[in-house]
C-alpha cells in the first residue's frame, strides 16, 4: 500500500513523567503496512536505531504521490537485520489524510 515511500518520523511525548522529548525528526522508510496487526514496517535511514525510544508517542507521516497521510502510534520493536535498521511502528487511531496536488 505504502511500500518504498518516504515517512517521517518525530516524538510528540513521552510515557515517563521526567522522560526527555526527542525533537528530531527522523527519515525513513515504509518496507511494508500491516494491516491485520496495524503495523508500519520502517527502515531507520541515517538515524542510529537506539535513538528511537520504546516509552514515547510518535507521529508517522508517509508521503505518497497523491496524498499525505500521518497517524500516532509507538514504536513496538527495532532491530537490525540484513534490510537495514527496522522498525516496527504501531498505529493507534487510525490514519488521517491531506490530500496534495503535486505540481507537475
Amino acid at each position: 500500500m505504502y511500500e518504498e515511500c518516504p515517512a517521517l518520523l518525530q516524538m510528540t511525548r513521552t510515557f515517563l513523567e521526567d522522560g526527555e522529548k526527542d525533537e528530531i525528526i527522523h527519515h525513513c522508510k515504509v518496507i511494508r503496512y500491516d494491516p491485520e496487526e496495524e503495523n508500519i514496517y520502517l527502515i531507520a535511514g541515517k538515524s542510529d536505531i537506539t535513538s528511537f525510544l520504546l516509552d514515547g508517542v510518535y507521529r508517522c507521516t508517509i508521503n505518497s504521490e497523491k496524498k499525505e497521510i500521518w497517524c500516532q502510534g509507538v514504536i513496538r520493536e527495532r532491530y537490525c537485520n540484513k534490510v537495514g535498521k527496522v522498525l516496527v511502528f504501531r498505529v493507534q487511531n487510525g490514519f488521517y489524510e491531506k490530500n496534495i496536488n503535486k505540481i507537475k
